[in-house]
């Protein structure tokens, strides 16, 4: 806290200086090239008012306390000195200010010179002039302090950031190191997938080539089974065209067989050869009954 208000008291000072310099400069700007004396006290109040300047821009870059405070308590120490001949300043001031002054023309500077008006007097200036130079010496010893302060606060940043930068360059050569370490399991296991995956592409190829086969296959069936059926028919017409032909040769001995079987039926029992010649007879006659009735019907 004492920091906080030693830098408020600083800034205040600062902002105080600012006004007193910018009034008095304002006020003998129009006569400093009537007279030597007047031109280097506004000379001298121009340099302060640079000073306070810079001490103001100084305290509002000051984002946080010195170390311990003592750069801003050294600069109010320094301040506290100037606060006596910144009261004279600004008292100062507001004298010349309350004395009125005509146009500023030569006859007119001529006339304020053989009034010894105050502003204007030997002895205002020389207290003016002396002043002014007090404060410029106290106000430099503040600034070299705030800037020393700025620079080593400046430089202790750039440590941090460099401190931060290596390890952060660590934490990157960490994870470069994880990453390598990780990577080859991760290449081999992409690779497996790479197998893997040619691998269910050639079962795919081989299952659609089986598929289509068995589409294939299916698809014959109908034809070989008409095929088959075809060679069937086409059997059973030769087997029947033939058994025709073969009943038909045998057309003109149907009486001779109706005999025959009539005989065996009646069981007639035939003599030497033709006994066995009966039952040969009688055995194709009852084939020829069972392949194809019709013919051999009574």
């Amino acid at each position: 806290m004492a920091e906080v208000a030693a830098a408020a008291s600083a800034a205040g000072l600062a902002s105080l200086g600012l006004q007193c310099c910018k009034g008095l400069t304002t006020y003998y700007s129009s006569y400093q090239a009537y007279d030597e004396r007047i031109g280097a006290a506004f000379e001298q109040i121009q340099g302060l008012t640079a000073i306070f300047e810079q001490l103001e821009r100084l305290l509002s870059q000051q984002t946080r306390p010195p170390a311990q405070g003592s750069s801003l308590q050294q600069v109010d120490t320094c301040l506290n000195r100037c606060r006596g001949s910144l009261n004279k300043l600004e008292s100062m001031l507001q004298i010349c200010q309350s004395v009125a002054l005509p146009n500023t023309t030569m006859a007119s500077w001529r006339k304020i010179k053989s009034q010894a008006l105050f502003p204007f007097r030997e002895q205002t200036l020389r207290t003016l002039r002396e002043n002014v130079q007090s404060l410029r010496d106290d106000l430099q010893v503040s600034l070299s302090i705030l800037q020393t302060d700025m620079e080593i606060a400046q430089n202790l940043s750039i440590a941090s950031l460099a401190a931060s930068s290596r390890n952060t360059e660590l934490v990157t050569q960490n994870t470069q190191s994880d990453i390598q370490a990780i990577a080859s399991p991760v290449q081999r296991i992409l690779q497996q997938g790479e197998d893997t995956k040619i691998g269910l592409s050639e079962i795919l190829t081989q299952t659609h080539q089986n598929h289509e086969n068995v589409l294939n296959y299916c698809r014959n069936i109908p034809e070989q089974y008409r095929l088959l059926l075809q060679q069937e028919q086409t059997s059973s017409r030769s087997l029947e065209q033939t058994l025709v032909t073969v009943l038909g040769q045998l057309g003109t001995e149907r009486e001779f067989l109706r005999s025959v079987i009539k005989s065996l039926d009646q069981k007639q029992k035939p003599q030497g050869e033709t006994e066995e010649l009966a039952k040969m007879m009688g055995v194709l006659v009852r084939t020829l009954q069972w392949r194809s009735p019709r013919l051999t019907a009574k």
